[in-house]
């Protein structure tokens, strides 16, 4: 296996794998918001977008000449909170045939890298409630829950504060 930097040639299976991934999360929490046709359409200029950010690394895992999966990292510069410098582990996917081999945490070894090359001083990520293998995974790589975001229907929402 090789953990590379994603290049413009990789650009079509990255969209695929993130889709991949947003119906994943779909699948394992019916209340995450949905992509829409349009957000579908804009991934690849999202993708191009983010290959040419040096505030982001996005790679890929190959074996045997084929991706099986991708990291998207981006590095913020803050004046505003300490720590300063944070690294932001965006996303990561591995192939179902992949999965449960060491692909994942040696893209987030790489991904270490480029933040510790970037300054960072800590690493934070989001996950889907309910998805059970990100939360296992990023548990064992020693994250710990510090935020809750929560959401709620406008009109449940006004419905239960106007009592």
């Amino acid at each position: 296996m090789q953990i590379r930097k994603a290049a413009s040639s990789d650009v079509e299976r990255l969209v695929e794998f993130r889709l991949l991934l947003q119906q994943h999360c779909e699948e394992s929490n019916p209340l995450i918001w949905r992509i829409t046709e349009e957000g579908k359409a804009l991934l690849r200029q999202k993708v191009e977008s983010t290959l040419a950010d040096s505030c982001n690394r996005l790679l890929v895992a190959e074996m045997n000449g084929q991706i099986i999966g991708f990291a998207h990292g981006q590095v913020a510069n803050r004046t505003d909170y300490l720590p300063r410098n944070v690294g932001h582990i965006n996303t990561v996917y591995v192939a179902k045939r992949s999965r449960r081999k060491g692909v994942g945490a040696s893209m987030v070894k790489e991904l270490c890298r480029f933040f510790n090359s970037e300054g960072v001083d800590h690493v934070t990520l989001r996950y889907v409630l309910g998805n059970e293998e990100a939360e296992k995974f990023w548990t064992r790589l020693g994250f710990e829950q510090i935020i809750t975001t929560a959401r709620a229907d406008l009109k449940r929402l006004e419905s239960k504060v106007s009592h």
